[in-house]
């Protein structure tokens, strides 16, 4: 894998080489529910996001969670129930989820309680029938010096690992996330570089686990995303489709920063060569919050037609 920059500095541009091309599978569009988290039930929204044109589902647990009243295992069956319902009635199927956020090496009782989240995370995902749950690996402070990624790395392969059995029960695949470096107490976060999503993939070598890459983080650490997403292969299975300005991580529709954002072009070319055969799957919140009622439909309708003039279906 490739070495380790010297810490402080800025990540460099890495060139990586590119696998053998293999043809994909045409790639569904989804929307993350999280799109109307405070505008209406998610069951309320499939209806119209299949209505705007969007082929699949990414089933946001972390958002929807933290926004329900009541976490008894009845409530959260009929809440499940009525999202499957919803799913079924639109032919939509479920592409992927993202699951609880946190930094599993942060032992705070209210990071502690988003990790004690996972199982049932894994088992409402399994429930609905998601494939693949994104969650983001975890950095420890440190130096980042050879010793120090180490135990990192070792850290994550040892929590990741400790899922697998509820992982297999449920049928449902973990894909870990691409984030982008803003931790104070250490030079770079884990993650952060595809080399550490391999390693971590070398280390665990399990068929339920796998990657999703942000194509926002990827913006904000500046990297040669085709190259990035390409050298992924086989062990892409989720993508979160944003854009930003590299300056934040900002959520928006594709295009909305211009020459100042992510190039498309370039993220397409990768997912072909890897041979990506999951979902186009947009994370752009932000984009929508500030939609009124009477657009909203518009919006999505708009946002359907950018993914499928990215992907060459128009």
């Amino acid at each position: 894998m490739t070495a380790v920059g010297p810490c402080g500095r800025p990540p460099p541009v890495v060139q990586y080489p590119l696998p053998t091309d293999r043809r994909s599978r045409m790639m569904n569009i989804a929307m993350s529910l999280n799109v109307a988290n405070d505008r209406m039930p998610a069951a309320d929204l499939i209806p119209r996001l299949a209505t705007a044109g969007f082929e699949a589902l990414d089933f946001n647990f972390s958002d929807q969670w933290n926004r329900l009243p009541d976490r008894s295992e009845r409530a959260v069956g009929a809440w499940l129930d009525a999202l499957a319902q919803a799913a079924q009635a639109a032919n939509l199927p479920w592409a992927q989820a993202h699951g609880p956020f946190f930094n599993l090496f942060d032992k705070t009782p209210q990071n502690q309680a988003q990790q004690d989240f996972c199982p049932a995370a894994i088992a409402a995902c399994g429930r609905l029938g998601v494939p693949w749950m994104v969650l983001h690996p975890g950095t420890l402070d440190g130096p980042w010096d050879r010793a120090h990624r180490r135990a990192v790395l070792q850290g994550n392969a040892d929590f990741f690992r400790s899922l697998l059995p509820h992982c297999e029960r449920a049928g449902v695949g973990l894909a870990v996330e691409n984030i982008h470096a803003d931790k104070p107490a250490c030079p770079r976060r884990f993650g952060s570089m595809p080399e550490d999503l391999l390693d971590l993939m070398d280390a665990l070598a399990h068929p339920l686990v796998g990657l999703c890459w942000d194509t926002g983080h990827a913006r904000i650490m500046k990297l040669d995303q085709r190259r990035a997403v390409a050298s992924l292969g086989s062990h892409l299975k989720a993508i979160h489709v944003q854009d930003n300005d590299g300056n934040g991580d900002d959520h928006l529709l594709p295009l909305a920063c211009g020459k100042a954002g992510v190039n498309w072009s370039d993220v397409v070319a990768g997912l072909r060569e890897a041979g990506y055969g999951g979902a186009f799957a947009y994370e752009v919140h932000s984009a929508f919050q500030a939609v009124p009622d009477e657009l909203l439909d518009d919006a999505l309708r708009h946002g359907v037609r950018i993914a499928r003039t990215l992907l060459g279906r128009t």
